[in-house]
């Protein structure tokens, strides 16, 4: 059933698109076309057309085509080559859906050649990027590699990350088809740092997938559920209900692999609701497939029959070809262990006639490929003779508008006054109708800077209205503290998902709380993790104390709930404490979606004082033992290496001095 899972992260990588609004409606879209017809050759028109074409590839690939072609006429009449590589790049990834590699690789062949000879940069790597792509399907992983490499270079070299992040997933799943499990999951891991520090939760669901799907194939099936699980944590987040289901189905593919089956039975059974509450026909089937399987395991072989066969209808119905391989193999299996070894035969021998018809299949396949190519290649040349000649009507149509300009000149000049008494009229009649909208912008803006406050620290979003840009600054003291769950992936077995969100949340919302009563800055959460710090924006003097307040506050309330969930029977959460005092680096990530964050060996050592802890306590460095000792009574309990630091000691936090 693994392929399964490989399976689902192709579909995983196509649905987020097709989430996307449809590309605007068809009358918005004319009516862009109409401002570039006539004449108005707005960077902003192009580039909404271009974004419009792009998200349509998956929604209607013909219509998308057809706009494509008519865009790259009016930029090539106007010479406006800055949108040409970015739509002959979406052309070649029309091609690319429809199996039609050889005309995208044209495609990109051409986008290519007009971005560097007009020094287009970002276009070449982003062009680079789909070459791999188109390579990695065609079998041709070391081309494919090649390209990711070239890619990577534009970006890494421009400090792009957004880019940077998709390379590396893409790096990811090349190595991950190549077998090179380490190498791929090094990849993975370097696309979430990037994308957890700019917040892109929609591309952290695809990391997490995948590098799921890589821990799965390894058999750290604990590993593959904390990421499946931090995935369907943030598609609950975002509602997105495809990728929702394709990540319980993950999961339940998972837990079956670990041999506990009524868990695999629960998760299947949700992804199935979700997949048909939106008609997502191939989710409906690999649910079936999971539970034919589960069922199978259980030696519950009539309950395995039935829902093959449900499988088998449905993909036949929808024309999934490959999944009819896997079904009738399971069939083959089954009737064979209920002793009907007449229908095992029929089934057997179904599969392998599926098989050598899929083989003949892809052998036309490719035979077809080679006769398009060369047709391809007439059609390139046809294609560039015709656009010699629509240069050569434009050179004529031009000298015969200069001709006919003086005759018009004084016709322009009367239209030109009656343009400014209209407009006179107008701006007299809109100026009251601006101060009536002035009255709303403002409190638009008093919403908006409400909203930004709960984003980022006062005088940080202050700076940001004022100035347009906030500066990293430094920090001389400041007391980080970590907290992290114990026990995460067991409670995610016992608990359903929305549950297990729920008390997260829970936990989540008072420490807040807490924090917010001792003049302490939340930074972030990622996954169960919570990470806050004291001394900044606005730095003082008494930090330390405050967060280390705050630490046995979150102990206790910890604590507290321990005990209620253990009387009522209820699973619980236990949780480490870690804390450090030092210098820090804080500011704000990214352009959209600011976040406040802090950076340097102070947050590194912070961290390992929670992972080097135990359950129940505050553990602190010796650096903040050293400022906090007359206050709190502390254990010792031995050193630690913390990178580029040395041993560095760690106290327990016991209380107050009495």
């Amino acid at each position: 059933m693994r392929s399964v899972i490989i399976f689902l992260l192709v579909i995983v990588s196509l649905s987020n698109l097709n989430g996307l609004a449809y590309g605007q409606d068809v009358e918005y879209r004319d009516s862009l076309f109409r401002e570039l017809e006539k004449g108005s050759l707005d960077t902003m028109v192009f580039f909404e057309l271009s974004q419009c074409i792009n998200i349509n590839l998956y929604n209607d690939p013909d219509q998308s085509m057809v706009e494509a072609r008519r865009v790259l006429n009016i930029a090539f009449a106007a010479s406006y080559y800055r949108v040409i590589p970015k739509i002959l790049m979406y052309q070649g990834i029309s091609y690319d859906l429809n199996g039609k590699y050889d005309s995208a690789i044209i495609m990109y062949d051409s986008a290519l050649r007009i971005a560097e000879e007009y020094g287009f940069t970002a276009d070449r790597g982003s062009i680079y990027n789909n070459y791999s792509i188109v390579y990695s399907i065609m079998g041709q992983l070391e081309q494919s590699l090649d390209y990711c490499m070239k890619a990577l270079d534009i970006f890494e070299e421009s400090g792009d990350s957004s880019s940077m992040a998709k390379v590396y997933n893409n790096l990811g799943s090349r190595y991950s088809e190549m077998g090179m499990n380490d190498m791929a999951i090094i990849y993975y891991e370097k696309a979430i740092n990037i994308n957890e520090r700019f917040q892109d939760y929609s591309r952290l669901v695809k990391n997490y997938g995948n590098i799921g799907t890589v821990y799965s194939s390894l058999d750290e099936h604990e590993k593959a559920l904390e990421y499946y699980t931090k995935a369907y944590m943030i598609t609950k987040d975002l509602d997105n209900k495809v990728d929702m289901s394709i990540t319980l189905s993950n999961m339940a593919i998972t837990y079956r692999n670990m041999k506990k089956l009524d868990l695999a039975l629960s998760f299947a059974e949700q992804s199935y609701l979700i997949a048909r509450e939106i008609n997502d026909e191939i989710g409906k089937l690999v649910y079936f497939i999971t539970i034919a399987e589960i069922f199978k395991d259980q030696e519950d072989l009539d309950k395995a029959l039935k829902n093959y066969s449900i499988a088998e209808s449905l993909a036949d119905s929808i024309g999934a070809r490959q999944n009819l391989l896997e079904i009738y193999s399971g069939l083959a299996d089954i009737y064979a262990k209920m002793g009907d070894f007449r229908n095992a035969y029929l089934y057997n021998e179904t599969y392998n006639e599926e098989r050598m018809r899929l083989l003949d299949n892809e052998k036309n396949k490719a035979l077809d490929k080679i006769k398009e190519f060369e047709d391809d290649k007439v059609q390139s040349e046809i294609d560039i003779l015709t656009k010699d000649a629509e240069i050569q009507e434009l050179v004529i149509r031009r000298q015969k508008i200069i001709r006919n300009s003086v005759a018009g000149t004084g016709a322009f000049i009367l239209l030109i006054a009656l343009l400014l008494l209209h407009r006179y009229r107008y701006v007299r009649k809109t100026r009251d109708q601006l101060e009536k909208k002035n009255v709303i912008i403002q409190d638009e803006k008093e919403k908006s800077d409400n909203l930004l406050l709960n984003i980022l620290p006062e005088e940080t979003a202050e700076e940001l209205k004022t100035k347009g840009n906030s500066k990293a600054r430094s920090f001389e003291m400041v007391t980080v503290l970590f907290t992290d769950f114990k026990g995460f992936t067991s409670m995610a077995e016992i608990l359903n998902p929305g549950e297990l969100v729920a008390e997260i949340d829970h936990c989540f919302k008072a420490f807040d709380n807490i924090i917010s009563n001792y003049d302490i800055e939340k930074i972030k959460t990622i996954g169960d993790a919570y990470m806050c710090a004291g001394g900044l924006p606005v730095a003082n003097k008494t930090n330390h104390i405050d967060v280390v307040r705050a630490a046995i506050d979150i102990r206790d309330f910890m604590l507290k709930l321990k005990e209620n969930r253990e009387r009522k029977n209820e699973p619980f959460f236990e949780i480490r404490i870690g804390v450090h005092t030092g210098p820090v680096v804080a500011g704000i990530v990214g352009i959209k979606k600011f976040q406040y964050d802090i950076w340097g060996d102070t947050v590194n050592i912070a961290s390992r004082m929670e992972s080097s802890g135990e359950v129940g306590e505050v553990n602190v460095s010796g650096t903040t033992y050293n400022l906090i000792k007359k206050k709190f009574e502390c254990v010792h309990r031995g050193k630690i290496e913390a990178k580029n630091k040395g041993a560095v000691d760690m106290y327990f936090v016991k209380g107050d001095i009495s």
